[in-house]
């Protein structure tokens, strides 16, 4: 969408703007690179995550993940060069926020609260005439070189306020965007988004543990369930006067639960829970396995939830006991693995029948080691307090 009140290009508000003299004063090599950042900057969802507290810091982040994730000859700081050391390489926005909030704090203290006033602080960005950064950046595209264009338009100090005005939480916009991702995922539709950036891209997933959905996905056809009369529903055409109709799922559902010394006890006692809701669902039968660098024990088979489950193991973590376990036993239409997701990526299982769900503990193992897992299967994760 065009827009000659800005300086360059920017996401906003579900639309990409952007000032028509910036894209006819460089050239289509340069143009090109650009939109593959604002794409990845979309995919990324940083626009619809959450209103940047300070708009400098939120916009310079952005632009680090970007350069970790992102091929590109324009003039983008890797996390190396702006912290001084690859421990933080590859990364993720929410990460390089802190930080560079952290390293702004420590600048600050160590040169003073003079030096800070005189400053006018990170999140200033208006101009000496009192005016923003969106109106000071209006007649830049017609005087500057290509390359200075470019470097104004990632610069966080001239253009921060600006190319994150409008950046707040959207839920309608990423549901969207996370069904892209996905069907991406099962298409194999990537295009030319090297491996890191593809990984990166699904660790930005947020995914919900919907129980209806998860049996969906494991029932094998919708013939595959059980009816059942019941007077607790209405018959659809004659109401309560006749029976009305409960439909149970045949589903053959494995859980298996690590209970390796990494997942501790309350995790574990919510990992339990979710079998428990499984049966409010219709689910008739669960097998229980549980496993840390072996099985523990032998599968136990549930019919009806209960209160308490006693877990045994504490050692390690293998997924390759869990998956030989899904090669000897083909009659699961679903396996669900909670876990915290530390372990070596196991063998792929030679059943393709059995379908793979991968179960997080919380959030962070999730972005942390879902993208090394995710060939296997789709995955979800307990929110905290929540089963």
């Amino acid at each position: 969408m065009p827009n000659p009140r800005i300086g360059a290009i920017r996401v906003r508000q579900g639309r990409v703007e952007f000032n028509p003299s910036f894209v006819a004063a460089i050239d289509n090599d340069q143009l090109q690179q650009v939109m593959a950042l604002e794409a990845m900057r979309i995919l990324l969802k940083h626009p619809y995550a959450r209103q940047p507290v300070n708009a400098e810091l939120a916009y310079a982040a952005s632009n680090i993940t970007l350069a970790e994730y992102v091929d590109t000859a324009l003039p983008l700081p890797r996390a190396r060069e702006v912290f001084g050391s690859r421990e933080f390489d590859r990364q993720f926005y929410e990460f390089y926020c802190a930080k560079l909030a952290e390293q702004a704090a420590s600048i600050i203290i160590s040169a003073g609260a003079s030096a800070g006033s005189a400053d006018g602080g990170a999140g200033n960005m208006k101009s000496p005439g009192g005016q923003t950064s969106e109106v000071a950046g209006q007649c830049s595209t017609v005087t500057n070189s290509p390359a200075d264009l470019l470097e104004t338009y990632l610069d966080p100090k001239q253009s921060g306020a600006q190319n994150t005005e409008g950046w707040a939480p959207d839920e309608l916009c990423v549901n969207q965007i996370d069904d892209r991702i996905r069907t991406a995922q099962e298409t194999g539709g990537w295009g030319s988004i090297p491996g890191r950036a593809k990984e990166r891209i699904l660790a930005s997933l947020r995914p919900r543990l919907n129980y209806r959905a998860i049996l969906r996905r494991f029932r094998a056809s919708l013939l595959s369930v059980r009816r059942r009369l019941t007077r607790l529903k209405p018959n659809r055409r004659y109401g309560f006067e006749f029976l009305g109709s409960r439909y149970e799922f045949s589903t053959r559902l494995l859980f298996a639960v690590d209970v390796s010394g990494s997942i501790s006890s309350a995790d574990l006692a919510r990992g339990f829970s979710v079998i428990n809701r499984l049966f409010k669902y219709g689910i008739a039968g669960i097998d229980v396995i549980q496993f840390d660098t072996q099985l523990q024990g032998d599968p136990l088979s549930l019919r009806r939830a209960r209160r308490q489950l006693d877990a045994t193991g504490r050692g390690g973590t293998s997924f390759a006991p869990v998956m030989e376990f899904i090669d000897a036993h083909r009659e699961y239409d679903g396996a669900i693995i909670f876990t915290d997701g530390q372990a070596p990526v196991p063998p792929f299982p030679t059943n393709r029948r059995t379908r793979l769900l991968w179960l997080f503990n919380r959030e962070e193992t999730f972005r942390q080691q879902y993208p090394a897992l995710s060939r296997f299967g789709p995955a979800a994760f307990l929110k905290e307090g929540k089963g």
